[in-house]
């Protein structure tokens, strides 16, 4: 690896950056075929048989892999190509043309996750290039279709070519850039993420004419849970990630908790952390359900005999569909029918395996007095898919920010954009975690 020229690493992996940003894969309808065949293309150029496979039309996947000795089972690294849509009006540069601005690359997806992405197709490239004696085969999975669920992506893969992907590890997305605490940095690692137990809640009612008012409509019994729901904290449910995540920040922040992870404690932790990292923390430490979206009445003078919500509920790992609806039920009391839509599991892999004690090490070694932390993710990726394999998921998508760069409202949000010095750094991180686990 010393002979590697990392300003030319770095000057690739943000251009590889640029060209993903440059193709609209906004899910729906996703549309990522022409994004993982140019993968393929650099991949095929590089000396791979990259295989790109269709779920749909249009919605493309494509799978690679580095040879090793098969003396251990294979790591995967893999991402996603699709983005969520845009709003370009409200945007400083267009969401779609990658510009270079301000020493960062802009565009749907800088962050979440053609950066990674990026880092992956990079990494690919500097092994064929290498040709190091690795124990483990590398895969490489770029896919579809994620930020809408995954099927036509991951899940399809896991479904239908698992002899393609699966593997003893799995690494991705959700942690990695740089967390400043109390004027001390951290690097999270996804260990865990919450599943998903989407829910509509349905309340009926007598109709009647809406020139007269009354009590217990539909509309007006849907408002009370819907405020509810808004106004009280489901119960805490700790798991390893989240005890030892929030112990950390406490003891970052100076704050005692030898005595327990208590609500009162939790909310002093919050207190003194920045508010994203706050509000992050309030989520993962318990399931959440948020109303996302309401619907009643077609006409404006007909009180409507039924009114329902949609809520976007989380839960932790260890909960259940069954054990999150008990806890809404015990907040919104009796008067409106729960009926579940989709779920999704949680799932949780151990702190301090060997490939999260390489991390830590690396992380180490380029940012000396920093330290690695375990998280758990408040949304969902991939891993609910791959996980299903056995695989165990980390995510670690490294990217070094400086102390006045804050990620927050980005992801997924206008504007967003990541600092091209942050990318080589991460670049650098990220391949020698993969040649030295694949290694070891």
């Amino acid at each position: 690896m010393h002979g590697i020229d990392w300003p030319a690493v770095a000057r690739s992996v943000e251009r590889h950056l640029q060209i993903l940003i440059g193709f609209d894969t906004t899910n729906p309808p996703g549309n990522e075929l022409a994004c993982v065949q140019y993968i393929a293309d650099v991949l095929a150029e590089a000396g791979y048989d990259p295989i790109v496979l269709e779920s749909a039309p249009q919605r493309g996947n494509v799978v690679a892999r580095f040879k090793g000795t098969g003396e251990k089972p294979p790591l995967l690294i893999y991402g996603h190509v699709d983005v969520v849509t845009a709003e370009a009006d409200k945007w400083r540069h267009p969401p779609f043309a990658a510009d270079l601005d301000e020493g960062c690359v802009w565009g749907r997806g800088a962050l979440d996750m053609k950066d990674m992405v990026a880092y992956e197709i990079q990494c690919m490239e500097l092994l064929a290039r290498e040709n190091p004696s690795l124990k483990r085969d590398v895969i490489f999975a770029a896919t579809a279709d994620e930020e809408v669920g995954g099927k036509l992506g991951a899940g399809w893969l896991v479904e239908n070519h698992k002899d393609l992907i699966l593997a003893e590890y799995g690494l991705s997305e959700g942690a990695g850039s740089t967390l400043q605490v109390a004027g001390k940095r951290f690097y999270g690692v996804r260990t865990a993420e919450k599943g998903s137990s989407r829910f509509a809640l349905r309340a009926v009612g007598q109709p009647g004419h809406g020139s007269i008012p009354k009590r217990e409509t539909s509309v007006h019994v849907l408002a009370r849970a819907v405020e509810a729901l808004y106004e009280h904290r489901l119960p805490l449910h700790l798991t390893q990630t989240t005890i030892r995540y929030a112990t950390t920040l406490a003891e970052a922040v100076g704050l005692d908790v030898s005595s327990g992870l208590t609500e009162a404690v939790l909310d002093d932790i919050a207190s003194r952390l920045p508010s994203d990292l706050a509000r992050s923390l309030q989520a993962v430490v318990r399931n959440t359900a948020v109303p996302t979206g309401l619907r009643a009445g077609t006409k404006i003078n007909v009180i409507p005999s039924e009114a329902e919500a949609w809520v976007d509920a989380r839960i932790v790992p260890g909960e259940t569909p069954e054990s999150l609806f008990r806890e809404v039920r015990a907040v919104i009391g009796d008067g409106c029918q729960i009926t579940p839509i989709d779920e999704g599991l949680p799932q949780e892999s151990e702190a301090g395996d060997a490939l999260y004690q390489l991390i830590e090490r690396v992380v180490q070694r380029h940012d000396p007095g920093s330290e690695v932390v375990p998280v758990m993710l408040s949304g969902a990726t991939d891993a609910r898919w791959v996980s299903r394999m056995g695989t165990k998921c980390l995510g670690f998508s490294p990217l070094a920010l400086p102390q006045d760069f804050s990620t927050e409202g980005l992801v997924h949000g206008h504007d967003e954009r990541v600092p091209s010095a942050g990318l080589a750094w991460g670049a650098q991180v990220f391949y020698e975690i993969v040649r030295e686990f694949a290694a070891l």
